[in-house]
């Protein structure tokens, strides 16, 4: 992407191609949503804007670095051939259309997609073009905090670091928070009868959408926190530090059981004791950490034959 490749052209294009033809469709506020003609209704804006597009694109791919003096000529000519464009099909679609645009519509929709396309470009390149930015694939370095990193800790002969103390600490804290979310407020209480039965949650009066909305800004918070003390444990991060995680989670929730909180939070301490134990006591080839990864999901295996519903059986909700 820093190279500037030619599908981030395509890409401005689009959003410009959106913008045209909303600003195009403000004056007058025409309805152009009916059923059946919408297409034939939008037809002249949408022409005016892809038309505009069309010569900017091809400006921008033949000639990346555009003088000063051509940038004006393409905007003009642009917005010249997706005006003809788009009064070309307003005169096409006439006989079919309910809505029938003047030439004020056209113009603007014309002279906007390809003035933004145009702006946009120029931004996008001046921002990667003076700014910094740290390559995608390399490591880097996590910020170090004074009380929840730095040297172990010493209790008698075991050795605590500190980081895994801030992990504990977090698990333990958001278990009892989002305990206390799911059961004892209005909007968890919520988030169960949509889990249950979304159709009669709806009929109850519950903001379906809203709920799925806060289920997922509830998980990003989640994994917001296990990232932070996923870095303080390795002290670098990087882009793909959450694919085994991610792995890890699925396979802690079904060996707790799906849909039981408690069951995922034993399944994740399950799962980390028995890595532990085998990178430490399993002898021979079998051992050591390259292996860890591997009896964890034969750990899953094992579960998912004898008991299919996880260690604390997941919670199934009889419908009538």
């Amino acid at each position: 992407m820093y190279d500037q490749p030619a599908w981030t052209i395509v890409v401005f294009a689009g959003g410009a191609l959106a913008l045209g033809y909303f600003l195009g469709s403000r004056p007058g506020r025409p309805n152009l949503d009916h059923p059946v003609t919408k297409w034939l209704d939008r037809a002249p804006l949408l022409g005016a804007a892809a038309g505009a597009l069309l010569l900017w694109i091809v400006a921008r791919l033949v000639e990346r670095e555009l003088s000063v003096l051509l940038v004006p000529g393409v905007l003009i000519v642009g917005a010249a051939v997706g005006t003809v464009a788009g009064w070309l099909l307003s005169i096409a679609v006439r006989n079919k259309a309910r809505v029938e645009l003047g030439i004020q519509p056209i113009v603007l929709a014309a002279v906007t997609s390809v003035a933004t396309a145009e702006i946009g470009w120029v931004l996008w390149r001046t921002l990667i073009t003076h700014v910094e930015w740290p390559s995608a694939k390399l490591s880097i370095p996590f910020p170090q905090i004074d009380v929840v990193s730095g040297a172990a800790l010493q209790v008698g002969g075991v050795t605590i670091q500190r980081s895994a103390i801030f992990t504990m600490a977090a698990l333990a804290a958001s278990a009892i928070l989002l305990w206390f979310f799911i059961n004892r407020t209005r909007t968890g209480r919520g988030m169960q009868a949509v889990s249950q039965d979304p159709d009669t949650a709806r009929l109850m009066g519950i903001n379906v959408d809203r709920i799925i909305v806060v289920a997922f800004a509830l998980g990003a918070v989640l994994a917001a926190i296990a990232g932070v003390s996923q870095g303080l444990q390795n002290s670098q991060i990087q882009y793909r530090m959450g694919f085994l995680a991610g792995l890890k989670a699925f396979t802690a929730a079904v060996l707790g059981g799906i849909g039981n909180i408690y069951g995922a939070v034993v399944g994740g301490l399950v799962l980390g004791v028995v890595e532990a134990m085998a990178t430490q006591y399993i002898p021979g080839q079998f051992g050591g950490s390259t292996w860890k990864d591997v009896w964890a999901f034969v750990i899953l295996i094992l579960v998912l034959v004898f008991r299919p519903q996880g260690l604390l059986g997941a919670r199934v909700v009889d419908r009538a």
